[in-house]
């Protein structure tokens, strides 16, 4: 049992706890520690190969790609797969507040927290263009991108095999048998969502 994960603190705790924490690898979410788990060898594969897909596509002067840096929101620090943020960032920081691209790695453990309870934490962040969910088990992605009107759509649009998902306030376009490139997967299987 991790006792930490009962034991309400406030974020600038979590921020302390977070700088002296010697291993392990943790999340802050409304008022608690939340300890979380490292993924399987495809899990890692996906975010690396979705991650060299985002690199080639933006300026590097401009953006940076990170995997496993944390997303600071109102209420939660989290440490999603792949993170893109400003090159202006401060260097010495452990998190970011302006994401443009939030991307998950779906696993068993997290399928309800990256579908029904992220979406709602990163969506509200102002410089967010796109949050990505990409399925372990087909290639498949779902999508929640930013429209010109601002806002995002309520339910995700599905990208599978010879789709492209466009993001165009980055000028990016990622297609999804490039993520899944050196993977075996089904081409259309069941939905990431269930």
């Amino acid at each position: 049992m991790n006792i930490r994960a009962f034991v309400p603190i406030d974020k600038a705790e979590f921020h302390r706890f977070i700088a002296t924490e010697p291993e392990g690898r943790y999340e802050y979410a409304r008022g608690r520690i939340v300890e979380t788990h490292g993924g399987t060898n495809r899990h890692f594969r996906i975010a690396r190969l979705f991650s060299r897909l985002l690199e080639a596509q933006l300026d590097s002067k401009a953006w940076l790609v990170f995997q496993e840096f944390g997303v600071e929101s109102s209420q939660t620090v989290r440490f999603p797969d792949i993170v893109v943020l400003p090159a202006s960032d401060p260097s010495t920081s452990r998190w970011t507040q302006a994401p443009a691209l939030i991307v998950e790695v779906l696993s068993p453990s997290t399928t309800s927290l990256d579908l029904d309870e992220k979406p709602t934490e990163y969506m509200n962040v102002d410089t967010l263009a796109a949050y990505v969910v990409a399925s372990q088990t087909e290639a498949a992605c779902l999508a929640w991108v930013r429209g010109s009107n601002g806002t995002f759509p309520a339910r995700p649009c599905e990208y599978t095999t010879g789709q492209t998902i466009a993001i165009p306030a980055l000028g990016i376009a990622i297609e999804v048998a490039a993520i899944y490139a050196e993977l075996e997967l089904n081409s259309r299987g069941p939905s990431p969502h269930g």
